[in-house]
Parts: structure tokens; C-alpha cells; sequence
């Protein structure tokens, strides 16, 4: 029985019209040119009276699909692909990038430019989405295991997650009827400017801000549309226009991640690898803001609207929002459970809220924590660890350890802890930070370390440690993020004070240590009593005609000024043995000390490099009755 088609096919590269030819010559013509694509083979079988469901389409291998959108994107084939209940697939590629087996394609639906298409991955294993808003209709394309990419029709909530108008109601319900109390996040007076992202509004010009300059990852936060050159729109100021940039970089800080406002630092970064890149627009009008999940890595940028009329703060409001939307551009979802149903409103008893859940509701707490999530909660409906997303599936790295192997506290003046001097990052769920001190004698310390960042995540847990690793004392106050020691007497030895995440509750009703993450400071006093007597060094100057007997202890002190380079403290002396010990911030011993020089003779002298601001004492030791002896210190700036 012979067969007559007419049958138009439509696939990646031009339109073929195949009319009138006996089904064998027609399958013999398609082998022959290489174009019998598992699609073909569908319409193919379909015609021939064989039903098969459209609820996939294989486009063919992934490096078949990559030449085509090359091919594209040079204007060498025109795309009219048609799928999905005749909804065609054809897209126009805008940003093509295919290097060292990494692949980033952005571009829109040829249809309508009111839409997104991005695929990103490896040439062995793509993943994307076409999204066209103004049908609300939605494809996402992926490589299945035989290499093969195939496109699947999902619902546009797949790729836009906020595109859930039962939550608007919601939220709009609460904020006309309930009339939702705002209470905005206040800067810890230790917030000194310890990173770029820390510390209240410096002043600068906010188009041009990074909180890691350097890093090859990039968020770019565009707010070109907001601004009139350096100038916000709208009434709103540079103060405001740098907490939604402060509220972003906070929350992402535990990453390599430079949350930018320059343009010309996301286009360097885009250039090299748009893999490490992303980008959401500020949009100058009212509206509900959204951002395609999986979009970092590519350019198909988040939208944030402005709201204004909302009645929340700007760069609180704007910038909580953002931080969620470039969560969802980093593949996660939302967090659910509760009365909140697909968004968890959080636990009032501790005013802790997922980043990824309806962080509004946690407006009016005083003391708010909102933290990347892994469901721990018990009505979480979303168990997806946040962390391990941005970590591990989209290959953003984790900040370098500030503290590996432990610090000195640098005390100043009169046993004065500053936080300019005193301070560190908590990077990880496994992190801890270590400080170290020694009393000569009975001391007191009065302490207070706080989380340092606008919009923190960390909850400080602090515990002190004696030289037998015993606990003294821990401080993790409840509902109140910081951690305290107030007149605690120490006796004198040696100690370490460690400083982690903090949790509260049980991690079914209340939060775990899991993102307890970000920056913090310490600041109060360490005085002792019965210290033995030092005496004063000037920088650069000797200290002629000094004596001890054997088995003596002489001591001297001198000021290091910030940004100092080194101290370089030295004895000479031609008769006995004197030894020297260096120590910072408090009396040295022959055990304890910053460095030491205690060779065979009386000429001694160490050196302390990028010593930190303090006070350093020095300890001369008569191993061996000396006199004559002349003492120096010198500070480089």
C-alpha cells in the first residue's frame, strides 16, 4: 500500500516541505540527509495512525542543540520550531557563550520579546526554561541520561515562583487589613566598616558599590532604571538606594559572591565566564517582583519592582525582596508550611523566618533573623538545603576562612576590646572562630559580641574555654543575636574564646545553626589586677643602662598604631644573658608570647609583622645576671 504525505516539518534549522512522496522514499529521504530526528519520527508515526501524547519533545544531542543557537545567533538558520499544541518553540538567541565544555544561551521567544529563554550546563548535560509571561505557558529543557535534550511543557509557577496569585491576595490582605507594623533593622554601633558591605551609609555613590571586589562571581544588581545618573528617582535617597545593595550583600556573604551595582564590573565578569554571573533590574514602576528560577549563570535577569506605595521602607523593603528574588535566580524554591501554606511565615516565639518564605510577616519584629532554609522546621513542605544550591549546584564558592588557626585578642589601652580590631565571619554551618588570652593575674572581662551586618543572619554563640579546655562560661542570648559576659572574674592563665553560629529552640520549633552566618564583633574590656609594673617605649628611641639579676622579670610596653607594618624590638648588651619576650595585648611569659628571642648572649631582638593596634608588652628575662643593658622598640608605619 503506498502512502502520500504532506507534511511540513518543523525543526531547529529551516523549514523542509515534503509533499506527494511514497512513505519508504520519504523515510529514505530523511535518513539520507540526516534530518530523521526523533521528532520526525513522532509526526511520522503519528500520520501513519500510531497516537503519541506531546508531552515531550527530544530536539536531539545537546551539541546538536548548542550549533543550532550558534547558527542562530550568526543569522545562518532561522529556527520554526513548532510543538506543544502548535505553540512554537523557536527562540532568538541574545547571549551565546560556548567555551572549555561550558555553555550559557540566553534570548527570548521569537513570538514575543515579553518572555525568557535560557539554557546553561555543560555540553554533556543542559538545563533551561522557555517562559512566555503573557501566556503564562512554560517549557523546560533538559539533557536526559542517553545525551538527548528534551522539552517538557510545566506549569509557569515552575519557572517563576512568584507568579502565585493566591499569595498576592494574601499579602495584600494583611497589609490593607491588619496594617502590618514595620520595624527596621538597626546597625550594631560595632558595624565600623570591618568589610565594603558593613557599617551604616558611607556616603559614596551607589552606582558604584561592590561587597567583594575582585571576586570572578558577580551579582549585579541593576538599578539603572531607578536612577537619574548617581541620583535615586522618586524621592528616594542614596541611603536608602545602599541598604537594598547592604540587604543583598549581607545575605549572600558566606559566598564569593560580589553583589555589585557597576556595570562595567558585571560586564568584565560576564565576558570571562557568564556562569559565574547574574542579574536582576530594578523596574521604575509598581508591580509584583519575580525572577526565573536557575537564571544565574546566564543573562536572563530577575525584575524588582520599586513599590513605593507599599509603605515599607525602601532599602529594607527592596532589599529583602531582592535577596529572595536572586535566591530563586540561584535555584531555590520556596519554603512552605504552616498557615502560610507555599510560604512559611516564620516562628514569632524566636522571630526567625526563611529567606525563601513570606519574610514580610517578620516586618515587625524587633530582633528579625531571616536565614537560607533546608526545611528543618516541622511543617516545612520543601526540605532542599539553600546552601548546598548556591554552594554546589551553581558552583558559587564559599568566603576563604578568616580564622583558621585562632587569633590573639588586641587589647589597647587600659585593657580596651574595640571591635575596629576585634571581629571576624562566621562562613559555614561548621565554622568556629577562636580568640586567645592570657591574665598574669586575677582579671575581668566584660564582653559583648554582636552580629555586625544590616540585615544579619547570625545568632553569636560565644563560649570561653580555660587552658584545660574546661568551659567558663557561654552566652547565646535568647531572641537577641549577640552574646555577653558581664563581670566575669577570671583567674590568671590562659584562655580561648570560641565564637559559632547560635541556634534556638529545636530546629523543628525554632532554627538550627544551619545558616547562622555572617560577620560579627567584639567589643568591652580585659583589666587585671596585680599586674606587675611596665614601663613606657617610645618608637624608635633607646632605653640605655637597664639591669636585672638571674631569675628576673623587667617589663616595658609600647603603643601600635593601625596600619602599622612591624615591630622590631631589640636588646644589646655585652655581659650576662637577658631574654626577650614580645606579646601583644597583655604580659608575656616565657610560655606565652607573641615572639621571643632567648639565645646564648644579651643581643637579642624579633620581629612582629602587621602587628595589629594595641598595646605590646615586652619581657626581659635574666637567664643570667646583666646590666648595661639598652632596650629598643621601633613601629614602621
Amino acid at each position: 500500500m503506498r502512502f502520500r504525505l504532506a507534511v511540513e516539518v518543523f525543526c531547529w534549522c529551516s523549514s523542509i516541505t515534503i509533499h506527494s512522496l511514497p512513505r519508504k522514499h520519504t523515510m529514505r529521504y530523511l535518513n539520507r540527509t540526516r534530518l530523521l530526528t526523533p521528532l520526525l519520527a513522532t509526526l511520522l508515526a503519528s500520520l501513519s495512525g500510531t497516537a503519541l501524547a506531546q508531552s515531550t519533545v527530544e530536539l536531539g544531542t545537546s551539541d546538536t542543540v548548542i550549533n543550532i543557537l550558534r547558527m542562530q545567533r550568526d543569522k545562518l538558520a532561522v529556527p520554526n520550531y513548532r510543538a506543544m499544541d502548535g505553540q512554537s518553540l523557536a527562540v532568538e538567541v541574545r547571549d551565546f557563550y560556548d567555551k572549555d565544555g561550558l555553555v550559557s544561551i540566553s534570548g527570548y521567544a521569537k513570538e514575543s520579546k515579553n518572555s525568557v529563554f535560557f539554557l546553561k550546563g555543560t555540553r554533556s548535560q543542559l538545563h533551561g526554561y522557555l517562559a512566555l509571561h503573557d501566556k503564562r505557558t512554560a517549557y523546560e529543557y533538559r539533557t536526559d541520561e542517553h545525551g538527548v535534550v528534551k522539552v517538557t511543557p510545566v506549569p509557569i509557577t515552575k519557572v517563576y515562583p512568584d507568579f502565585d496569585e493566591g499569595f498576592q491576595r494574601r499579602l495584600d490582605k494583611v497589609f490593607e487589613g491588619e496594617g502590618l507594623a514595620v520595624i527596621h533593622p538597626v546597625y550594631s554601633t560595632m558595624a565600623l566598616q570591618q568589610a565594603p558591605h558593613i557599617g551604616p551609609y558611607p556616603g559614596v555613590d551607589v552606582t558604584r558599590l561592590e561587597s567583594k571586589p575582585g571576586s570572578p562571581w558577580v551579582f549585579y544588581l541593576n538599578t539603572t532604571a531607578v536612577m537619574n545618573g548617581s541620583t535615586p528617582l522618586n524621592g528616594v535617597t542614596k541611603e536608602q538606594m545602599y541598604r537594598t545593595w547592604q540587604s543583598v550583600a549581607d545575605q549572600y556573604s558566606m559566598l564569593k559572591l560580589n553583589v555589585t551595582t557597576n556595570r562595567q564590573v558585571y560586564d568584565a565578569a560576564r565576558a570571562a565566564n557568564p556562569l559565574r554571573t547574574g542579574i536582576i533590574n530594578y523596574v521604575n514602576q509598581d508591580g509584583r517582583s519575580y525572577a526565573p528560577i536557575h537564571s544565574f549563570g546566564t543573562t536572563s535577569a530577575g525584575t524588582l519592582f520599586r513599590n513605593p506605595a507599599s509603605g515599607w521602607d525602601y532599602g529594607y523593603g527592596i532589599g529583602m525582596t531582592a535577596s529572595h528574588e536572586v535566591g530563586h535566580q540561584m535555584g531555590m524554591l520556596h519554603d512552605g508550611g504552616g498557615q502560610g501554606g507555599e510560604y512559611f511565615e516564620g516562628i514569632p516565639a524566636f522571630q526567625w523566618c526563611p529567606i525563601m518564605g513570606n519574610y514580610w510577616y517578620g516586618g515587625g519584629w524587633a530582633n528579625q533573623l531571616f536565614t537560607w532554609s533546608k526545611g528543618e522546621y516541622a511543617t516545612a513542605s520543601n526540605q532542599e538545603d539553600d546552601l548546598r544550591i548556591m554552594n554546589v549546584e551553581e558552583n558559587v564558592p564559599y568566603a576563604d576562612d578568616d580564622n583558621v588557626n585562632g587569633k590573639a585578642l588586641v587589647l589597647r589601652t587600659g585593657g580596651e576590646l574595640n571591635p575596629a580590631d576585634n571581629w571576624g565571619q562566621i562562613e559555614r554551618t561548621t565554622d568556629t572562630d577562636t580568640f586567645t588570652f592570657s591574665l598574669t593575674a586575677t582579671g575581668t572581662l566584660n564582653l559583648r559580641v554582636d552580629p555586625i551586618e544590616y540585615l544579619r543572619m547570625l545568632d553569636v554563640d560565644a563560649t570561653l574555654y580555660n587552658a584545660e579546655g574546661q568551659v567558663v562560661a557561654n552566652s547565646n542570648l535568647p531572641v537577641n543575636r549577640s552574646a555577653e559576659f558581664v563581670g566575669l572574674s577570671l583567674p590568671a592563665g590562659s584562655y580561648r574564646l570560641v565564637i559559632q553560629g547560635g541556634a534556638e529552640g529545636t530546629p523543628q520549633n525554632g532554627f538550627s545553626k544551619y545558616s547562622s552566618l555572617g560577620f560579627y564583633a567584639l567589643k568591652g574590656t580585659l583589666s587585671t589586677t596585680g599586674e606587675p609594673p611596665s614601663t613606657p617605649l617610645t618608637s624608635g628611641v633607646p632605653m640605655p643602662n637597664q639591669a636585672g639579676a638571674t631569675g628576673s622579670w623587667t617589663y616595658y610596653r609600647i603603643a601600635v598604631p593601625n596600619g602599622s607594618t612591624a615591630l622590631n624590638v631589640s636588646i644589646a648588651g655585652n655581659n650576662g644573658d637577658a631574654d626577650m619576650f614580645v606579646r601583644a595585648g597583655a604580659i608575656p611569659s616565657g610560655t606565652v608570647y607573641t615572639c621571643k628571642a632567648d639565645g646564648p648572649t644579651s643581643a637579642e631582638g624579633c620581629t612582629v609583622n602587621a602587628p595589629g593596634v594595641g598595646t605590646y608588652y615586652v619581657g626581659v628575662y635574666g637567664y643570667a645576671a646583666y646590666n648595661g643593658l639598652t632596650v629598643k622598640a621601633t613601629v614602621s608605619p
